[in-house]
């Protein structure tokens, strides 16, 4: 029977997620597990494979639109199937439905041409095809029809040969995807001056996104190839910002502008870690980092100083049962957080396993929103980057991030006399909110115990 293809629920607290691109097109068959579309929540992308072997009929959502969580945005049909009968609203709609275009609740056969014979017949649009014409004020019975149905590219069809014969330009009819045209509005370019690449010469997200670039481009021309002419300085472009970089952008704006933060700075002599490490890398199959070694650490002095591994919700404190702490991965599209769950009870091969499959998909793009929730505590790391000491913004609700710097060999007194010792400096900022600087200079000599006698957590 038909399958229902809803918006999915990624996440605990998602509500809406936004349709970034249809896998195949409506009409086309798509396979048990094969991929149907990539979705978008507030914290990554995922890609959804069918559920069953079907065609993909009745698409009602967009690339770039967004839907509420368990909405049904298309069907999966046998062969010989139909599209279920839409169900008759029980109430008139309300105003917040009604500004909105959708397809009507049944669309009655209009009167359209067959390519064949110009034999003129009734024809029912799809959903899909009735939503597009009303949009673009399409009179249906003026579309002609390439099958059994009049279908989306029927319509579009239509609207491009309407353009082609108008010969003025009107922004809200030039054929591009929802996403194409925020993303040009954004970027402050005008569709009428991009070449679409997408169906009948639709403008697509690339299409925008190639344009932005050459124009960068052009902006940022060596000074030989500027005409003795041009102004002293060229204009101020946009850069473009992909939609992880925004969510970031906003999250880090929040934090910033709510969060009363507040930092801590301890110095530590690492010379027993350097060593530890050493003779855990011999006897570990797995490459043991820094990061491991303080993401086991850190969970052990956590579990000494319960307040810092809280979190700020709803105006109100709440104690975490358990220590998932996140690990800052810088990708090219901004920041992630995935998270090693449970670390104060795993070991640190199986810390470091986790870590490198984190790691690896945060960079290829595969994270799954599961991956990056319920962290309590979050380590961001620049050490190899050189960087010795930095501040870090609290990822909220968490209580604090630790900032940790690069290890370098320092000048310091070691029993009166002066020797040079592996350094290393973390910085630990804090949610006032939650903890006060008392409570965050306990967790921070707790941890720089550990550190500097790492063999005592054991005991």
């Amino acid at each position: 029977m038909a399958k229902e293809v809803i918006m999915p629920a990624l996440g605990m607290a998602q509500e809406t997620g936004t349709l970034l691109n249809w896998h195949k097109r409506e009409g086309e068959t798509v396979n048990k597990g094969e991929l149907l579309m990539t979705v978008a929540t507030d914290k990554t992308d995922v890609e959804i494979e069918a559920p069953i072997t079907g065609t993909l009929q009745g698409v009602t959502l967009q690339e770039g639109e967004e839907a509420p969580v368990g909405q049904v945005i298309a069907w999966l049909l046998a062969p010989g199937e139909s599209l279920p009968t839409p169900k008759k609203a029980a109430q008139p709609a309300t105003s917040a439905t009604a500004s909105a275009p959708a397809a009507p609740a049944s669309t009655p056969p209009v009167a359209a041409e067959r390519p064949a014979g110009g034999v003129t017949t009734l024809l029912s649009p799809t959903p899909v095809a009735a939503r597009i014409a009303a949009e673009h004020q399409v009179d249906l019975s003026q579309v002609r029809a390439s099958g059994e149905r009049i279908q989306k590219e029927d319509v579009l069809a239509y609207i491009a040969e309407r353009e082609k014969a108008s010969q003025s330009v009107v922004l809200g009819k030039i054929l591009a995807s929802p996403k194409a045209r925020r993303l040009a509005q954004e970027q402050g370019l005008e569709l009428a001056t991009i070449n679409g690449s997408g169906p009948d010469g639709a403008v697509i997200t690339e299409d925008v996104l190639a344009a932005a670039t050459a124009r960068t481009a052009t902006a940022v021309a060596p000074a030989s190839e500027i005409s003795s002419t041009a102004p002293d300085s060229a204009e101020p472009t946009t850069v473009p910002m992909s939609r992880a970089w925004r969510i970031m952008a906003q999250r880090l704006q929040q934090s910033w502008t709510t969060v009363p933060h507040f930092y801590l700075e301890r110095d530590v002599n690492m010379t027993n870690v350097v060593q530890w490490r050493k003779a855990l890398q011999g006897r570990s199959s797995v490459k043991i980092t820094y990061t491991d070694l303080l993401v086991k650490l850190v969970a052990a002095a956590l579990r000494k100083h319960p307040r810092v591994n809280a979190s700020w919700q709803n105006e109100q404190i709440v104690a975490n049962s358990v220590i998932n702490i996140g690990l800052a991965v810088a990708v090219e599209d901004g920041l992630l957080v995935p998270v090693v769950p449970n670390a104060d009870h795993i070991g640190l091969s199986e810390i470091a396993k986790q870590r490198i499959a984190l790691v690896e998909k945060a960079q290829a793009g595969k994270l799954v929103p599961a991956d990056m929730a319920n962290g309590t505590f979050t380590i961001s790391n620049l050490g190899m980057f050189g960087v010795e000491r930095f501040n870090a913004i609290v990822n909220p609700p968490q209580a604090a991030i630790l900032a940790v710097g690069a290890i370098v060999d320092r000048v310091v007194p070691v029993n009166g006399q002066p020797a040079v010792q592996p350094m290393l400096t973390l910085t630990l900022s804090c949610d006032h909110r939650i903890v006060d600087g008392a409570r965050a200079a306990q967790f921070l000599q707790t941890l720089v115990a550990y550190l500097e006698d790492p063999l005592s957590v054991l005991d």
